[in-house]
């Protein structure tokens, strides 16, 4: 059964918003020289969710609320989310001021395990953002381990598959498709670590063939993954330079 999470607080419309920052034009994060626009009226209440657990495979739906905290009414004009697997639906768009909706969140745990961290960012009429974080612990589900659905399928594929097209670079390649599960510098988040790691080859064969596990599969082309023979040796070669 789906995991329903109901977040709808007691809080009166003339609570003020917590934790309500200015938010990058990118929803990447801020970079040197990147403009940073003031954030929306539109808040989340609150920002920080803790889902709770969930089975691997199950789906897990939060709703989250939205206020609006401004003295003008305000639409969102688009939802995004930090991965493909992650689908945001709001329940209304145009919210009066001191008016509030809820935005559904539905997160597929496939291939995901312990603590997970998504984030939803909502985008109002005059281009300024909002975001929340939800986290989520995922256990184990034994009957998973038969399944034929890999992370190349689906809207997971949006992550680990399409991203890898066309790219030649090791670190591009890294950052397309590599980047979510192991860090930012191979410095081990959801996934192992990878920073250390000098054997190019020992890398590539991994790269290639897997662990054998639906969260490490193959990434070689001949095993349904994104990456041609020049790709996985650039991508080693890359790996091979970082340091713990």
């Amino acid at each position: 059964m789906p995991l329903i999470v109901m977040l709808m607080l007691l809080l009166t419309a003339c609570t003020p918003a917590v934790g309500n920052q200015p938010v990058a034009a990118h929803a990447g994060g801020s970079s040197a020289g990147e403009t940073v626009r003031p954030a929306s009226q539109l808040v989340f209440e609150p920002d920080h969710v803790n889902a709770g657990e969930a089975r691997e495979g199950d789906s897990a739906t939060v709703f989250l609320r939205v206020r609006n905290a401004g003295d003008q009414m305000a639409s969102i004009v688009d939802v995004t989310t930090s991965c493909g697997c992650t689908v945001a639906e709001p329940e209304e768009r145009l919210l009066m001021p001191g008016g509030f909706t809820r935005i559904r969140l539905t997160i597929d745990t496939f291939a995901k395990q312990d603590d997970v961290q998504k984030w939803v960012e909502l985008t109002d009429d005059q281009g300024r953002r909002s975001r929340a974080w939800v986290t989520l612990n995922v256990t184990a589900n034994p009957h998973l381990d038969a399944t034929k659905r890999s992370i190349f399928d689906g809207q997971c594929g949006s992550c680990h598959f399409a991203p890898a097209a066309g790219k030649s670079d090791g670190q591009a390649i890294y950052q397309a498709v590599c980047l979510m599960c192991h860090g930012a510098g191979g410095e081990g988040a959801y996934a192992p670590k990878l920073a250390g790691l000098r054997d190019v080859g020992a890398l590539a064969a991994l790269i290639a063939a897997g662990t054998g596990s639906r969260h490490m599969p193959g990434f070689a082309r001949a095993q349904g993954g994104p990456l041609t023979a020049d790709q996985i040796d650039a991508l080693s070669r890359w790996l091979a330079t970082l340091d713990e």
